[in-house]
């Protein structure tokens, strides 16, 4: 049994009930929602011959008509899909009032550039993101798990540089690919918009497999110490 296991497993039983209990990652349903519906609405618009600004404006609305219903229906929101839908909001309504295809592009780097300064923010709270939403997704339900989050975090030092690096590579990512494709979207002359669409959406795709490349790899440490402590009690 390894030194940090033995120091922490009698604590683990003294948490009361309330204090297991571990916030949900709810917001991912409106990030997957964002990003899916407005990458494959804008291409299927586009292929029925509907013009960039539409192209790029009605999939937002129905991302924000589908994100809204799935927040009702749930009787709460979380911060992360509190920021989604606020953006949402505020990008249409820009769009909208500006009709300006280069505005509504903007929209998707917009929300990256706010989720990985979000992420980047995250490092100087209480628990930097990729714990929380870890913590919320990989415990699969299991009261032994949720446990084995919190004892992570609480006493093991590792484990807490690990996560505290993996969100720190997260937020780089999200606002370097995000200021690169704003980058694009506004050098570029009004003719070559649906060109510069293209592209940005292609640094997007880039930044996906980044994202879960970097993912793959630094979720491997602080994995295994949970595994480990899961195995000890």
């Amino acid at each position: 049994m390894s030194p940090e296991v033995k120091q922490t497993q009698q604590p683990v039983e003294q948490q009361p009930v309330e204090q297991q209990r571990k916030p949900k990652a709810d917001g991912l349903l409106p990030v997957l929602l964002e990003l899916a519906g407005s990458f494959g609405g804008y291409y299927l618009l586009r292929a029925l011959g509907v013009d960039v600004f539409w192209s790029l404006t009605v999939p937002a609305i129905l991302v924000l008509a589908i994100a809204a219903v799935v927040t009702i229906r749930r009787g709460r929101v979380d911060l992360i899909g509190l920021l989604v839908l606020l953006e949402i909001v505020l990008t249409i309504s820009i769009s909208l009032v500006t009709q300006n295809a280069r505005v509504a592009a903007s929209r998707e780097p917009l929300y990256i550039l706010v989720g990985g300064l979000f992420c980047l923010f995250t490092l100087f709270y209480r628990t930097p993101f990729s714990h929380v939403s870890s913590s919320s997704i990989a415990t699969f339900g299991d009261p032994k798990r949720e446990r084995a989050f919190r004892l992570a975090w609480q006493e093991v030092p590792r484990y807490r540089m690990w996560q505290r690096l993996l969100t720190a590579v997260f937020g780089l990512i999200m606002v370097v690919s995000a200021i690169i494709r704003l980058g694009i979207l506004y050098s570029s002359p009004d003719s070559q918009v649906a060109h510069a669409v293209n592209v940005s959406n292609v640094i997007s795709l880039v930044m996906i497999g980044a994202l879960v490349g970097v993912s793959g790899i630094l979720i491997q440490p602080p994995r295994k110490i949970i595994e480990n402590l899961v195995e000890h009690m």
